[in-house]
This record gives structure tokens, C-alpha cells and sequence, in this order.
């Protein structure tokens, strides 16, 4: 069954279909302005940037960032430096002369608990080498050891400092801990 539709109505429709074939063609070359213009700006953007912006950037960077990064890494590695000489005559030779009264540092090496705690405060070491090579800036290679070979020294100094201290809290004798009281001792005759 086939509808049939009206000369009127079919004039009407094939004059809708030339206005919005028109309608789509304006529509199209608005498009393509649209796109032209789009293109200059970012011509334009692109160039304003590689001219004015970036030597503005690499200004700031040269004179601002670079300069106060130079002067916190100088800072640091004086106060690392300035923290190991410290730490080496002064808190090393007490820590030996405590280990040495109670234990020889080899059968201090060879107990199985230090061996424990000195495995530990290497892998610790480890980790913190590599969180910290994340942070630190390419810079370089020197020749010498360098203020990442100083700090990993400095660590693993106090990681066996550590050990060695707690050796000596978990292996010490507990009788010297004992004190008598005197009050106890005074009413009784000597014999």
C-alpha cells in the first residue's frame, strides 16, 4: 500500500530539501573560515610563545632555579660534610670504646643477632639510595668518592654504629642493673 502524497506537499518538501541543502553549504564554508582562522591563532600562539615566553622561562630558570639549586645542594653537602667529621671524633670513638669494654668487635661480628641487624640496616640503605637517586639531579661523574658515596658511608657507619650499640643493651650482663637497697642492708648486723 503506497501512500500518495500531494502535488503541493511534494513542491513544498523538494523546496525544504534545496533550503537545507543550501543551509548545510553556508554551514560548511562557516566550518572552513572557522578552521582558517583557528590556524592563524595557533600560528600566531606558537610564534608568540618560541619569541616572547620561552626566553622569558629560560631566564627564570637560569637566574632563579639553577642559582638557589646550586646554593641548597653547596648547603647540604657542607652540612653532611660538617655532620660526618662530627660524627666520626665524636660519636664513633665513644661507641667503640663501649663495644670494645664488653665485647672484640669480632665476636661482636660474628653473633648472629649484629649479622641480623647489619643485614637489615643494609637493605635499608639500599632502599634509601634509590629513593634518593630519584630526587638528586644528573650531574656529571667526578672522580673520588663524592657526597652520595659520604652520605652512604655516613649511613651505613650509623647502621653498624646501631648494631653495635644494640648488641651491646641485648648482650651486656643483667646483674650490673641489680642495685641493693641500702635501707634493707642497714638493720641487719654485719656478719
Amino acid at each position: 500500500m503506497s501512500i500518495e502524497i500531494p502535488r503541493k506537499r511534494r513542491k513544498q518538501i523538494k523546496k525544504l530539501k534545496g533550503k537545507t541543502a543550501s543551509l548545510l553549504g553556508e554551514q560548511r564554508k562557516v566550518l572552513e573560515h572557522a578552521n582558517a582562522i583557528l590556524t592563524e591563532a595557533r600560528e600566531h600562539a606558537a610564534d608568540a610563545a618560541r619569541k616572547d615566553f620561552a626566553p622569558r622561562v629560560q631566564n627564570a630558570i637560569d637566574n632563579g632555579l639553577r642559582p638557589a639549586v646550586a646554593t641548597g645542594v653547596h648547603a647540604a653537602t657542607s652540612a653532611a660534610q660538617n655532620a660526618s667529621h662530627r660524627f666520626q671524633s665524636e660519636v664513633v670513638p665513644g661507641l667503640i670504646s663501649t663495644a670494645g669494654s664488653v665485647l672484640s668487635v669480632g665476636d661482636l661480628a660474628k653473633d648472629p643477632r649484629v649479622q641480623k641487624i647489619v643485614k637489615e640496616a643494609q637493605k635499608r640503605s639500599k632502599t634509601a639510595r634509590k629513593a634518593a637517586g630519584k630526587y638528586v639531579p644528573a650531574v656529571a661523574p667526578k672522580k673520588g668518592i663524592g657526597f652520595g658515596g659520604v652520605a652512604l658511608i655516613i649511613v651505613g657507619v650509623v647502621a653498624v654504629a646501631g648494631a653495635a650499640y644494640a648488641a651491646y643493651q641485648t648482650l651486656r650482663a643483667d646483674d650490673d642493673l641489680w642495685v641493693a637497697d641500702d635501707a634493707d642492708n642497714a638493720g641487719k648486723p654485719a656478719a
